[in-house]
């Protein structure tokens, strides 16, 4: 039975730690897209400032008005986009979720440690305890209707890969630091994209208004 309570406690223990990763990617999603709307507005706001205080040069560069204004435009639709996304997705109130799923997990797994701890002391196996506590890991993992990503895991293995547990998988180094940029980057990149996109597209406005 010791053998059986081991996996499970694995499994538990894999089943948090994915959830808590879940819960940072989420936390760092909402954070990304909070810093992104204020950008955008503070764009907005600025192109509008520029425009007023360089309007001579505005209307002596044909066209510059017309494209900064379309500019804004754009961070307009970014704001609108970004919070359609977030409210969309929700992404505070489930990386709460998954926490505290994952809390109440570890509290389980806690549990388990002191059943592999009086089996090793020789106390008496039983398989009552061990089914009662399958079906406690099965009713907290159901509690929450929000399940971490495939991502989560691997990046829980790939830190853990010295782990016994999971030392047969064979996970290199590079491939653990590969797993854990994708890790990282799979919450922002599209938020990156879109300050990627406006600094890019405010370099001529910059550039002509300081050249004239």
């Amino acid at each position: 039975m010791t053998d059986y309570i081991t996996s499970l406690r694995t499994t538990i223990w894999r089943t948090s730690s994915a959830r808590y990763n879940a819960a940072r990617r989420l936390k760092r999603k909402e954070l990304f897209s909070t810093i992104s709307l204020a950008f955008f507005s503070v764009q907005t706001i600025a192109l509008a400032v520029i425009q007023k205080i360089f309007s001579s040069k505005f209307i002596a560069i044909p066209g510059l008005d017309d494209y900064a204004t379309v500019v804004s435009v754009l961070a307009g639709i970014f704001i609108i986009v970004i919070s359609l996304m977030e409210w969309g997705s929700r992404n505070g109130s489930n990386a709460d979720a998954l926490y505290k799923n994952a809390e109440e997990l570890n509290g389980l797994q806690r549990t388990i440690f002191l059943d592999i701890a009086k089996s090793n002391a020789g106390a008496a196996q039983n398989w009552d305890a061990a089914t009662k506590t399958l079906e406690m890991y099965e009713e907290i993992q159901g509690r929450c209707d929000i399940n971490h990503s495939s991502l989560d895991d691997r990046f829980f293995v790939a830190q853990h890969r010295g782990s016994p547990e999971f030392s047969k998988k064979q996970i290199s180094w590079l491939e653990a630091q590969w797993v854990s940029f994708l890790w990282f980057l799979s919450s922002i990149w599209y938020y990156l994209i879109f300050w990627a996109i406006a600094v890019a597209a405010m370099v001529p406005v910059v550039t002509k208004i300081t050249i004239v």
